[in-house]
């Protein structure tokens, strides 16, 4: 399938660079717009009445994953340099960019932590798009280092260096409480406690897993330039989905109720589950990496309805929702979405749920 059908005009798009709090607005302000796959219609409406299109019954999985700071600074030599990290790899590497110009790197340069002098990395082989594959030491210090120490630095979205440290729960999601993204999970910033518990007072159960949002968010990665959506490749993930989520999952499929993905990170960690599988095959717990890329084509199993965030053109994402939803159905809503203006796009933006 050509990458050419998944663009559209962006000319009305508007991008936050905060997120909705910090905007004067609740978290569960933002608009919605909504795809039903069995009559191929559209409605637009607000997120705060999300609850109406869920059932008693239903099983809402929300990744409990958040953000970290993601940039320290090194040295080697007299030089200092900043250090992105922008993923880790299933063989213990991670993906890093090194922003300096002055510094000759190549293989084998090992830079040490200005915060902590008993981390280090060492550049392992160059990737594309300018970044490295890296390898830290020892590992486990660079999470509370980049925790302590870190700061944030994106490529298009420029965040609010001071509110980042002073506001940290605005950046993640009212239920997030384990660490270790690079990137935001988006879909779930938009729930509000009071909204969940209304959710739970309508018959909803929840459910959790974690991602690690890692490359697979840094825009070379989930920017689709291949001409062909089939020749892409997203970059491997690390998820863990306990006894008790397995269970909850299993119940809900046996008693037909329906399985409400919060997110392309819980959509693609949920269908990575039952691959390989027979269609009512049960899931088992499982932590692990998943380098899982949905596009049109694939045979979802697990997930009857997601909510996701809106999404740019070319990109990952949006050819996942299309897999999803139809890409007919996908390209018609934003269509709709850029022709009404004012729809906000990317990780503080606006939603879709597709039912």
């Amino acid at each position: 399938m050509k990458t050419e059908e998944f663009d559209f005009n962006v000319d009305s798009r508007v991008m936050p660079h905060d997120p909705v709090e910090l905007r004067g607005k609740s978290r569960d302000s933002g608009r919605m717009i909504v795809l039903d796959r069995s009559s191929s219609k559209i409605d637009h409406t607000v997120f705060t009445s999300i609850c109406d299109y869920f059932r008693p019954g239903d099983l809402l999985v929300l990744n409990d994953s958040y953000m970290l700071s993601n940039t320290l600074w090194f040295q080697s030599g007299s030089e200092s340099t900043q250090v992105t990290v922008y993923g880790h790899e299933s063989d213990g590497t991670t993906i890093v960019e090194i922003k300096s110009e002055q510094l000759s790197v190549k293989p084998g340069l090992t830079l040490m932590s200005t915060d902590n002098d008993r981390l280090t990395c060492t550049l392992v082989e160059p990737q594309p798009d300018r970044l490295w594959k890296a390898r830290f030491e020892p590992v486990e210090l660079l999470v509370p280092t980049l925790d302590q120490h870190g700061e944030r630095l994106d490529e298009t979205i420029h965040l609010n260096p001071t509110q980042w440290k002073s506001e940290p729960q605005a950046y993640r999601s009212v239920y997030a409480k384990a660490p270790g993204s690079l990137e935001i999970p988006s879909a779930g910033l938009h729930f509000s406690q009071e909204l969940l518990s209304q959710a739970a007072a309508k018959g909803v159960e929840m459910a959790y897993i974690t991602l690690h949002v890692g490359a697979t968010e840094v825009l070379a990665v989930r920017h689709i330039s291949a001409e062909e959506i089939e020749n892409h490749k997203v970059r491997s993930e690390y998820f863990e989905v306990g006894d008790k989520t397995a269970t909850q999952i299993n119940r809900a499929r046996a008693e037909g109720r329906r399985i409400v993905a919060v997110g392309t990170t819980v959509m693609r960690t949920l269908e990575s589950l039952a691959l390989n599988k027979e269609t009512k095959a049960t899931v088992e717990a499982q932590a692990g990496w998943t380098d899982l890329y949905i596009y049109p084509g694939f045979n979802f199993k697990v997930v009857d309805v997601l909510l996701t965030n809106l999404h740019r053109p070319r990109s990952s994402h949006i050819v996942l929702t299309a897999a999803f939803a139809g890409k007919d159905l996908v390209m018609r809503s934003y269509d709709e979405i850029t022709e009404k203006g004012g729809y906000e796009f990317d990780m503080f933006g606006d939603s879709m749920l597709i039912v």
